[in-house]
């Protein structure tokens, strides 16, 4: 796996088996991984701008996330073969964008399919267990997406994502860390 930001965009590039909550997303084969800076002036069709951006940058198969938190507020932790990278905003000074929570995990692994849907409870416990530790009355915003993928590498499966489980207690972390990070840049 390789990541940087470009214009606004963190893209991570690799091999991935991903699911994912955001626009266009799902389960697939993926070569790339992104989440966007939107401005104000790039509102339009959701899913024809995740296109836009994904054949600007020459993204064939992906999945992306859209944002209104720049990515100097980007948050990334790692711990083992589990990297989370996060933009969290639940204040925006556009009035046009909300705030949104986007969280992309990346496990360098294989992870049964049950488990990454697993991670995403874990994932969301992780975030809000970070907001209210923050002082938040409120679980996340109404635009959160995540992405959860795989590298299929096999010397490690991972069964279980649940909060008690190895890959669990790693994703716990590092959300909690990158969401607080997040939101304190």
């Amino acid at each position: 796996m390789e990541w940087n930001i470009v214009e606004d965009t963190l893209i991570i590039r690799g091999s991935f088996y991903a699911v994912s909550s955001g626009i266009l997303g799902g389960w697939g084969y993926v070569k790339f991984l992104f989440n966007h800076c939107v401005k104000d002036s790039d509102l339009w069709n959701p899913a024809e701008y995740i296109k836009f951006v994904a054949k600007k940058f020459g993204m064939n198969t992906y999945f992306g996330l859209l944002t209104a938190v720049p990515m100097d507020k980007l948050a990334v932790a790692r711990e083992e073969d589990v990297t989370v990278f996060t933009t969290a905003g639940v204040d925006n000074p556009n009035e046009k964008l909300i705030g949104t929570i986007n969280i992309i995990i990346v496990v360098d692994a294989d992870v049964k399919r049950s488990a990454m849907i697993n991670a995403f409870i874990t994932a969301t416990e992780a975030k809000v267990a970070a907001l209210l530790e923050e002082g938040y009355s409120f679980t996340g915003t109404n635009t959160d997406a995540m992405i959860v993928s795989k590298t299929n590498k096999r010397e490690k499966v991972y069964e279980y994502a649940g909060a008690s489980s190895s890959l669990g207690r790693k994703i716990w972390r590092c959300v909690k860390k990158s969401v607080k990070e997040s939101l304190s840049k």
